[in-house]
């Protein structure tokens, strides 16, 4: 579920960021920090100043074959590995090994939940195009049985109630989609989460590595509890496939 985020004002964000204010004034204006004016004054949506914050002090995300390569590695994919190479499948298992190795044991706390929220935010950020739509309601369950998707993301079946759709959808077949369901776009009150991959791109629907990454997206404390869960389930596992 999308969740709204408080605002802060101009100054506060300034101060975070550790910017001047006319900087602030200036991602307002070039559309990369999100804000509403309200009355005579800016208010800056927290959202996306926490996006900026990670992005600053995050490593540096990988490409989207590498992202997809890590995702094979984890499910023990050897074949399609192999599609991208030695170099690309010897890194792949070094990202993958440095993800999990912090996690064979299990920490709970939430400063460590909140860690590894941000490494997979950074991490797969490239696996796809995170779009944030909205649909009438009454379109949902229609969407969501719509043969056209590379798949999608079971959030019941990960613990999270949800009414919202979300799933990946292979880029040649976005505008149908979007035109047949009167997709708009809309990041706060979003019900529709599209992941848009280039076609042919396999989205490993089982893998629960790729929903660890899809549910710290959502940034909502029961969605990084669950992404930690799943990553934990992992790191065990991979050290036995690695001995």
């Amino acid at each position: 579920m999308i969740m709204r985020m408080a605002s802060v004002s101009v100054a506060q964000a300034a101060q975070r960021l550790g910017v001047s204010v006319p900087r602030i004034h200036q991602r307002i204006a070039d559309g990369s920090l999100a804000a509403e004016r309200i009355g005579s004054q800016w208010v800056v949506d927290e959202r996306s100043l926490v996006r900026i914050q990670e992005r600053s002090k995050a490593g540096r995300p990988i490409s989207l074959r590498s992202a997809w390569a890590v995702i094979a590695a984890s499910e023990n994919d050897r074949d399609r590995l192999k599609e991208g190479g030695s170099v690309t499948s010897a890194r792949a298992r070094v990202h993958l090994d440095r993800l999990l190795a912090p996690y064979l044991v299990r920490a709970d706390d939430e400063e460590s939940v909140g860690e590894l929220a941000v490494s997979l935010r950074s991490m797969f950020r490239n696996r796809a195009e995170r779009r944030l739509l909205r649909a009438a309601p009454a379109d949902l369950a229609d969407l969501r049985a719509d043969s056209r998707w590379a798949s999608l993301v079971d959030l019941g079946a990960s613990g999270i109630a949800s009414g919202d759709v979300e799933g990946y959808l292979e880029e040649s077949k976005v505008e149908g989609v979007a035109k047949d369901y009167l997709l708009v776009e809309s990041d706060r009150g979003a019900n529709v989460v599209l992941h848009v991959i280039p076609d042919g791109q396999y989205p490993f629907p089982n893998s629960r590595l790729r929903l660890a990454a899809d549910l710290a997206e959502h940034r909502g404390p029961r969605e990084e509890a669950r992404a930690a869960e799943l990553v934990h389930e992992l790191a065990p596992e991979w050290k036995e496939v690695e001995r």
